[in-house]
C-alpha cells in the first residue's frame, strides 16, 4: 500500500499526523533546542522506522515593546508621521572620504537598510557599490536613545587596499556593494546577512558572494563563510528577498527561480518553481500569521505568495481603490506587521501616503497618515528607489523611512 500519511514526533512525541511532506511547527517556546523524526504510515496502519532525527533551535521570544519610549516621541499618535530631530546619515561621512562620486551613495545608489527587531538600531552595512562608492563602512542609528543621532561601527577599508570588481577587499573585508533588497537580519546568529548584489566595480556588473556581519562582535564574517547564490539566478542583485523572522530563513524569487537559504544549514535549497512570481524589483515582505512570502510589484507586477506548509505559488487576486498605484510599482519599501495583520508600503514619492494590505482578501486601500506632506522624495533620476529603507520597529510600533542622505530620518507610529 502507498503512504497516506506522515507522523511528525518532536522529542520523542507525535505532534501530527499529516499527508503534506513539510509541516510548520507552532507553539514553541524561544531559544530552545527540538529534535524531530518523522515516521510513514499506509492505510492499514503500517508505520515505517523513524527518519533520522534533525535538530532545530527556535528564536529568542521577541521582546515586549517599550514601557517607556523615547523623548522624541511623546505625544505620537498612530498613522502621525515625524521628522526624527538632528539624525541624517550624512554626519558620519567618513574622513578621508572613499573613492567614488559621494557617500550619498550608501542612500540613493539601489541600496537597503536593515532593522534590528531587538534593539529597534537601524544599520547600513557596506552601501554604495558599482561605480559609486567604495565605502563598506558600517554605520547604526538608535531609535531606542532619546537623541537619536547616526554613528560609525566600522570605517571603511582604506583606498590603499580596494580590489576592483571582487567581493572582498584585501583586506578581507566584503566589497561594497548596491544591496538592493538583499539585506536581511539573522537574530539567531547575531548577524547582518547580505546577498549579492552590484559590487565596488568600475566594469558595473554583479557578483554573487554572501557576507555577514557580526553585530556583537562588530566584525565581517571572512570571505567564504556562506554559500554565494546559485549560478541559476541570471542577475543576482534584483531581486526580491524576504527574512521569515521566526526561523531566521530568507526567502528568494529571482527571475523565476526561487530559493530559500535556510540558516540551520547555511545552504541555499530550490523551492517550487510552478505558477511563480518573476521578482525582478519586486518589493516582498514575510506574513508570519500565515507562513507566507509575499512578492508584489516590479518589471513585471508580480501579485504572487509563496505558502511554505504546502511549497506552493499563488496568484494573489490584488483588488481595491488603490490596487493601481501599487501593483506595478518597482524598488518600494513593504513589511508586514502582525500587529494590525497588514502588510504596509511605501513608495519613492514625495509626503506621507502609505498603502496597506489586506493579507487575506488582497485589498490595497491608503493608510491614514498626518504630518508627512514635507517628505522629500526618495528618489534620484538615474538612481535606483527606496528598496528596504522603510523599516519597522515592533518595540516602537512604528517604521522608520530614510529618503535622503542629507536630511534627518522620518518615522511613522503605526500601532
Amino acid at each position: 500500500m502507498g503512504v497516506t500519511g506522515y507522523i511528525v514526533r518532536r522529542n520523542g512525541n507525535p505532534v501530527v499526523i499529516t499527508a503534506s511532506r513539510s509541516y510548520v511547527d507552532i507553539g514553541l517556546t524561544g531559544s530552545t533546542t527540538y529534535s524531530y523524526v518523522v515516521a510513514a504510515q499506509d492505510a492499514a496502519g503500517n508505520v515505517s522506522p523513524n527518519s533520522a532525527s534533525a535538530s532545530v533551535t527556535t528564536a529568542a521570544a521577541p521582546l515586549p515593546p517599550l514601557a517607556v519610549l523615547p523623548t522624541w516621541m511623546n505625544g505620537l499618535s498612530a498613522g502621525q508621521w515625524i521628522q526624527v530631530p538632528s539624525a541624517a546619515i550624512s554626519s558620519v561621512q567618513p574622513n578621508p572620504l572613499p573613492a567614488g562620486t559621494n557617500s550619498d551613495s550608501k542612500v540613493i545608489a539601489w541600496t537597503s537598510f536593515v532593522m534590528d527587531t531587538r534593539t529597534s538600531k537601524v544599520y547600513s552595512p557596506a552601501n554604495g557599490g558599482h561605480r559609486n562608492y567604495a565605502g563598506n563602512e558600517v554605520d547604526v542609528l538608535d531609535l531606542e536613545a532619546n537623541t537619536p543621532a547616526w554613528a560609525q561601527l566600522l570605517a571603511p577599508t582604506p583606498d590603499s587596499q580596494l580590489l576592483d570588481c571582487q567581493s572582498y577587499y584585501s583586506d578581507g573585508r566584503p566589497t561594497s556593494r548596491h544591496s538592493y533588497y538583499g539585506v536581511t537580519l539573522n537574530e539567531f546568529n547575531d548577524r547582518i546577512m547580505l546577498f549579492a548584489g552590484a559590487q565596488w566595480c568600475s566594469a558595473g556588473g554583479f557578483h554573487r558572494a554572501t557576507s555577514s556581519y557580526n553585530i556583537g562582535a562588530n566584525a565581517w564574517s571572512a570571505s567564504g563563510a556562506h554559500p554565494d547564490l546559485p549560478s541559476s539566478i541570471s542577475v543576482p542583485g534584483v531581486f526580491a528577498t524576504a527574512l521569515d523572522p521566526l526561523t531566521g530563513n530568507v526567502y528568494i524569487a529571482a527571475s523565476s527561480n526561487y530559493f530559500r537559504w535556510n540558516r540551520s544549514s547555511n545552504q541555499f535549497q530550490s523551492l517550487n518553481f510552478i505558477s511563480g512570481p518573476n521578482g525582478t524589483e519586486s518589493m516582498s515582505a514575510f506574513d508570519t500569521t500565515r507562513g507566507r512570502f509575499f512578492v508584489l510589484g516590479g518589471t513585471n507586477s508580480d501579485h504572487h505568495y509563496y505558502t511554505v506548509a504546502s511549497d506552493s505559488w499563488t496568484q494573489a487576486p490584488i483588488n481595491g481603490a488603490n490596487a493601481a498605484n501599487v501593483s506595478g510599482a518597482g524598488q518600494s519599501a513593504m513589511f508586514y506587521v502582525s500587529a494590525i495583520d497588514r502588510y504596509l508600503i511605501r513608495l519613492a514619492d514625495a509626503g506621507g501616503t502609505i498603502y496597506q494590505v489586506h493579507p487575506s482578501t488582497f485589498e490595497i486601500t491608503t493608510f491614514p497618515t498626518t504630518g508627512g506632506a514635507s517628505i522629500p522624495i526618495g528618489v534620484v533620476p538615474g538612481n535606483g528607489g527606496i528598496y528596504n529603507k522603510f523599516l519597522y520597529s515592533p518595540r516602537l510600533g512604528g517604521a522608520v523611512y530614510v529618503p535622503q542622505y542629507s536630511t534627518s530620518v522620518w518615522f511613522l507610529k503605526v500601532n
